[in-house]
């Protein structure tokens, strides 16, 4: 069992967490309860931890997956849908061929379901016991699948290749009377009776040896049968057939869909020629397809199968090889396309013949040789989309999906090679775009090279620049078909293709093809129209959507070739410049202030230029967030560094900071400081190294945040930046105030405040107060607490900073609570709450709602409070906020207490310390060490419960923080047994 993301495998959890999710991925979207989980883990003897062990595997398995994983009494629940699970998907293949009636295409659908099968169910993990008691039957099923797949063989005939299969299978499973019963009707009908007959005297024997009974009802029957008819009726001639098509793929592997509608054609009640036009990129393997399906309706077309290689041929040519195929004499073959074209229709006529056209360049190249009836059947191979001809159905190939990738190398180079370097096969299919043609030529390079691992040759394709002369091999290569495709293009189209390959990303919002070409948007746009006629590039949106383009990764790389040599640098930096301006202008548009937070440092004019319509921000950067780190890491790379470093920084402040989105935070901001350092832009290093800074601490990694604050402030202080320094000054202060090492924090927020002040900087003298305000807050120095946290909501609404405003009405709300004074306290955090709802921010709102519940549990309303708390987990855990995380569960935590649930109090408790262990967070690791003792104090426990207080104590005294002060009355205010 392997977990699979985008086409590559994940890291694979360990043996007993693959079990758990085995059972989960069983009967997905249904609840498996925990003690089955046990049970199918640790069996009838589990360890006394195991439903601690089984919490800590789920934890384990919620990291690694893309799905959600809920806890839902009395078990587990994993959001996955059917269709992901190969199980599930082969039982529904399966059951699809039961209902054809089509042998063929139940073959191809039992195929197909085969296809997903590697070996014995779970021969990975878990033991003997596991699999029989829980994953019995999986492999009857397959060997079910196998004998049907094999029953419609027999009805189309193909004894030849049963005759083959069949022996190795019975090797393997020689009571399978069923598939005796399949070889012996195979070698029946290929005219081997008496062979027939043997297979049933060895299965007698066998069964008779080894069970004490005669062989079967069916195998019986078949025997009289053999005994009654001395020989097989003979076959009907064949007949006489002209086939001109080329050898059949041997190792052809998917398009299953594809071939399922070409064979489905049949005689046309209107009368009509059926015409297929198969288009695609080069090397998709449009030719592959047409001659499969080929291959497959030869039968229906007896008088007849032609094929013609198009490429630069002009009708007449065309129409004399075909005329030839047909056995013409060349006497009888006139010089003009008219006449031509009527003896074509002449000699089709009542016939039933099936012609391939491969590589068409245009419609008008094919329109004379259609010709003939509902009888014949045309199908046309093209790099181009289909235009210009009535009629006609289209097939528009895109590249292999990943397990059909898997599935072909498997083909090329052997099962066992393939699964020794699972994770290399599959990062080579994925660096080949899963193109068929490049996939074919990596794994002939292999299969000549068999003593090369494949990771060698992986090396080599992750080289981007060396990429395409490693895609070639003989006389196959991607560069050569790639470079057909653009020599037929006109000039504009042709630059076009450049510049999108200067660029450097293959997803492209339609608007920004103006600005990338330096055109006006309707000329870009029918220039981008060319290419798609020619399949170098494809539209991925729908048709209600605002208009974007797909260009194939190795198709990129041609592009950017092409570029480099056609293009000047000047030229190539010039339209990167101008693409990303327009990506700027469009994130400046969206970008909000944050709340307690570094404020926006890096500034670009963009006051000519145009913006682009955009309608819902939050869609719309999900969308382009890949284009727009690309965009960055491209402009950085060209050293357009100050502009790299505006759009990284604006990215933090339109996207990344709202939506967690941390990973495209660094990349972005390690590829723009790479360029400043690079160019000398001292004070743009500066403002990125101080938005580093917020990403960890926002991340929580506060060692790292205060390396980059320090880095920073040295940097402005250097380029005589005060605003900057004060900046960077407040980021160390907050990361200390976090730490809990309030006596550098407090000196460094105020000395921040006040230089914000001095340079006007009313948001930034917002972020410091908030800072200052929290700290007093820790201390217990509530007067200063409330006076300094009121004046932060005052400055951060007078700079319209919502969220902020939002932060410092929290912090009142807190500080009212510490004291009691509830309604206070739920007043300033129900008006925070409402800011919050306001803006749409899910991770503050987390916060807020925490503050709200925790009231609400002191005002003894516990249940109110557990349902919102739990709504927010779920959203915290989908934003990867470890600090909101572990919040929610302290706060659960205390909820579950409130209601005199102290089992699964304590296991919410351990959920929060484990999250702030990692963290290293003492002061709230003391804080949820305190509420255990409370735990342990209504349980009864006095041990547990002293000593968890003794060393939640310990770290209060040594900060000498307020909950200090606090300590002396716990015993008595949670009940604890040793004050009676």
């Amino acid at each position: 069992m392997e977990i699979w993301a985008s086409g590559l495998p994940k890291e694979q959890p360990p043996p007993r967490a693959r079990q758990i999710l085995a059972l989960l991925l069983l009967n997905p979207g249904v609840i498996t309860s925990t003690d089955r989980l046990i049970d199918a883990v640790w069996g009838e003897a589990p360890p006394p931890n195991a439903r601690k062990a089984l919490q800590v595997h789920i934890s384990h398995l919620r990291q690694l997956l893309a799905v959600p994983l809920r806890h839902s009494p009395p078990g587990y629940v994993l959001s996955v849908r059917p269709e992901q699970v190969d199980l599930h998907r082969f039982r529904a293949w399966t059951a699809a061929a039961r209902r054809e009636s089509d042998p063929e295409q139940a073959g191809i659908l039992l195929r197909r379901a085969l296809s997903l099968w590697r070996g014995r169910p779970l021969a990975d993990i878990g033991s003997d016991r596991m699999r029989e008691r829980f994953f019995a039957g999986l492999e009857e099923e397959r060997l079910a699948a196998l004998e049907a797949r094999m029953d419609a063989d027999l009805r189309l005939g193909r004894h030849a290749e049963l005759v083959t299969e069949l022996p190795a299978l019975l090797a393997e499973h020689p009571l399978r009377e069923r598939m005796r019963a399949q070889l012996m009707t195979a070698l029946h009908h290929s005219g081997r009776r008496a062979e027939a007959l043997r297979v049933f005297h060895e299965a007698r024997a066998l069964t008779v040896a080894e069970l004490g009974v005669e062989p079967g009802q069916e195998l019986q029957r078949l025997h009289r049968e053999l005994l009654a008819e001395p020989r097989p009726a003979p076959a009907a001639p064949a007949p006489v057939s002209r086939n001109h098509l080329p050898r059949d793929v041997p190792d052809f592997t998917g398009r299953v869909a594809e071939l399922t509608r070409l064979c489905a054609v049949g005689g046309q009640d209107s009368g009509v020629l059926p015409v297929w036009w198969l288009d695609g990129p080069t090397g998709v393997g449009k030719t592959a397809l047409a001659v499969r399906a080929a291959h497959r309706l030869a039968p229906r077309y007896p008088d007849g199968q032609l094929f013609v290689e198009l490429g630069s041929l002009g009708p007449e040519e065309v129409l004399d090889a075909l005329l030839r195929a047909l056995r013409v004499p060349g006497e009888r073959i006139p010089e003009g396309l008219r006449e031509r074209v009527a003896l074509w229709r002449a000699e089709l006529s009542g016939r039933r013949v099936l012609v391939v056209l491969d590589d068409a360049a245009a419609a008008g190249q094919v329109r004379p040789l259609l010709a003939g009836g509902a009888d014949c059947l045309v199908l046309v191979t093209s790099r181009h989309r289909m235009s210009g001809l009535e009629g006609v159905r289209r097939v528009a190939l895109d590249v292999l999906p990943p397990v059909d990738a898997r599935e072909l190398f498997t083909r090329l180079l052997g099962a066992e090679r393939v699964h020794a370097e699972t994770a290399a096969v599959a990062e080579v299919a994925q660096l080949c775009g899963y193109l068929p043609l490049a996939i074919r030529i990596t794994g002939a390079k292999l299969a000549a090279r068999p003593h090369w691992p494949v990771s060698r040759l992986l090396g080599r394709l992750r080289d981007e620049q060396r990429r395409l002369d490693e895609l070639s091999v003989g006389d196959l290569a991607v560069r050569t078909g790639l470079a057909v495709s653009y020599l037929g293009l006109d000039e504009a189209s042709r630059r076009a293709y450049r510049l999108l390959g200067a660029l450097g990303y293959g997803n492209l919002p339609g608007w920004l093809a103006a600005p990338l070409l330096g055109e006006p948007e309707e000329t870009a746009e029918d220039v981008l129209d060319q290419l798609v006629d020619a399949q170098l590039i494809e539209v991925s949106s729908e048709p209600a959507e605002p208009l974007r383009y797909r260009m194939h990764d190795l198709v990129r790389l041609h592009a950017r070739e092409r570029a480099e040599l056609e293009d000047t640098a000047g030229e190539r930096r010039e339209a990167v410049r101008r693409a990303v301006t327009a990506l700027l202008a469009a994130v400046d548009e969206l970008a909000e202030p944050l709340p307690p937070a570094v404020p926006r440092l890096c500034h670009t004019d963009l006051s000519t230029q145009p913006r682009p319509r955009i309608t819902g921000a939050e869609r719309w950067f999900e969308q382009e967030e890949a284009a727009l780190v690309a965009a960055v890491s491209r402009a950085a790379e060209l050293d357009l560094a100050e502009l790299a470093a505006a759009l990284a920084e604006a990215l933090v402040f339109s996207f990344f900071a709202v939506r967690n989105r941390y990973d495209g935070w660094a990349r972005t901001h390690e590829a723009a400081i790479s360029a400043l350092r690079r160019t000398g832009h001292r004070r743009g290093e500066a403002a990125l190294e101080c938005s580093l800074g917020q990403l960890h601490y926002k991340r929580d990694r506060y060692e790292l945040a205060r390396t980059h604050f320090r880095t920073a402030r040295a940097l402005f202080a250097e380029v005589g930046d005060t605003r900057g320094e004060a900046v960077a000054l407040n980021g160390i202060g907050m990361v200390g105030r976090e730490l809990a090492d309030h006596a550098a924090a407090l000196p460094a927020l105020r000395r921040a405040r006040d230089m914000l002040a001095t340079s006007g900087d009313e948001e930034g003298v917002a972020h410091a107060l908030y800072g200052i305000g929290y700290a007093h807050r820790e201390l217990g120095e509530d007067p200063e607490a409330i006076d300094t946290l009121t004046a932060a909501a005052s400055s951060y609404r007078a700079a319209g900073n919502e969220r902020g405003e939002a932060l410092a009405l929290r912090g009142i709300g807190l500080v009212h609570r510490a004291a009691d004074r509830w309604d206070e306290a739920e007043d300033y955090c129900r008006r925070s709450h409402r800011i919050v709802s306001a803006v749409a921010d899910d991770l503050l709102g987390c916060y807020t709602t925490q503050a709200l519940a925790k009231v609400w549990i002191r005002q003894h309303r516990p249940e109110q409070a557990e349902a919102a708390l739990l709504t927010a987990a779920q959203t915290s855990q989908s934003l990867h906020d470890t600090f909101g995380l572990a919040l929610l569960h302290r706060t659960l935590g205390e909820s579950r207490l409130a209601q005199g649930q102290v089992e699964p109090a304590l296991r919410y408790l351990d959920l929060a310390l484990t999250g702030w262990a990692e963290l290293r967070l003492p002061v709230w690791r003391a804080r949820t060490l305190r509420d255990v003792g409370a735990a342990h104090a209504a349980a009864g426990d006095e041990p547990a419960a002293h000593r968890a207080w003794r060393e939640a104590r310990e770290v209060f005294d040594r900060l000498g923080i307020r909950e200090s002060a606090e300590a002396p009355h716990w015993h008595r205010r949670w009940a604890c047994p040793c004050v009676n």
